[in-house]
């Protein structure tokens, strides 16, 4: 049995948002006993529910589409199908999710993309939620490149919500650190910055800019790492949804998504808490990037 999942950009967001829905579509594929999934993305329209959205240009977001979206469905081994529509959807297939879908027009509930939608699934027997695996030649790629001493550290540096992005200072002092302990420290650009500013290159690091454009290949890495050092951004979603090693810093940095609150609510984490699905080596840190907090974490 296929279950038949849809996701509407009419009502969700063309953001790394579409990778926690994936990860409950894949808990509800479960939970019924389906064997895989067939993923339709309808994109006859794009919503603008937020003042980011309404100020981007429509090719950005059929950018976004193409360059998000399109890639995620398959870094799931159980998905067997994608279909991108550009036109109203006219016929749903059954078994459907989310149920009830296409519904009320204002009834946003309808696309269950926020992460809260996975609370019932916390803990529950026979359920993954780190189902996000790279694929066979993505990782037969990297281990032609890497080694077994390899550390990422991803960057943001976005011009959107700045107060988010990473410190570059401090993480090139951490970088010459992790050179000096003889690990091979790898840095995952922003894909903004590459198309923009580059201020990565600011530095002298080794950088790997084919992870900031292709997400199985960043996944092939995340996996192929002792760990995986990044801070709060979209781009990880992947990975956090993964079996990858990672530690998550910044987790608080002060806009309304990375709160106390604003966690307590999404991911019922109180403080210092980690996600309730992480593994043994997935680990978020509650304090600012600095060097000091980083190293201390690694515990090297």
């Amino acid at each position: 049995m296929r279950l038949n999942i849809y996701y509407d950009l009419k009502y969700a967001p063309a953001t790394f948002d579409f990778g926690s829905y994936l990860v409950l579509c894949n808990a509800v594929r479960q939970s019924m006993g389906a064997e895989s999934m067939g993923v339709t993305i309808v994109a006859d329209q794009f919503r603008e529910g937020s003042m980011r959205e309404k100020e981007t240009p429509k090719r950005a977001m059929k950018f976004r589409l193409n360059h998000i979206l399109s890639k995620l469905p398959f870094l799931i081994p159980e998905v067997d199908s994608l279909n991108i529509t550009t036109a109203p959807l006219t016929e749903i297939k059954l078994p459907s999710f989310p149920g009830g879908y296409p519904g009320h027009p204002d009834d946003l509930k309808q696309m269950p993309y926020q992460h809260q939608f996975l609370h019932p699934f916390y803990g529950q027997e026979g359920i993954n939620l780190r189902p996000f695996k790279a694929s066979e030649q993505a990782r037969f790629f990297i281990d032609n490149l890497f080694g077994d001493d390899v550390i990422t550290i991803s960057l943001r540096t976005s011009h959107f919500q700045t107060d988010r992005n990473s410190n570059l200072d401090e993480w090139y002092k951490v970088y010459q650190e992790l050179k000096r302990l003889k690990f091979r420290p790898v840095v995952i650009p922003d894909f903004d910055d590459c198309m923009r500013n580059k201020d990565y290159k600011k530095y002298d690091w080794e950088v790997f800019e084919p992870a900031a454009f292709d997400h199985d290949m960043r996944l092939a890495l995340s996996e192929r790492a002792v760990n995986n050092l990044v801070v709060n951004h979209g781009a990880i979603n992947p990975m956090v949804h993964s079996d990858c090693p990672y530690i998550i810093f910044k987790w608080l940095s002060g806009t309304a998504q990375s709160t106390v609150e604003f966690h307590k609510k999404n991911f019922l984490l109180d403080y210092g808490e980690d996600f309730k699905w992480a593994g043994a080596n997935q680990h978020l840190i509650w304090e600012p990037d600095d060097a000091d907090i980083i190293l201390k974490a690694l515990n090297l």
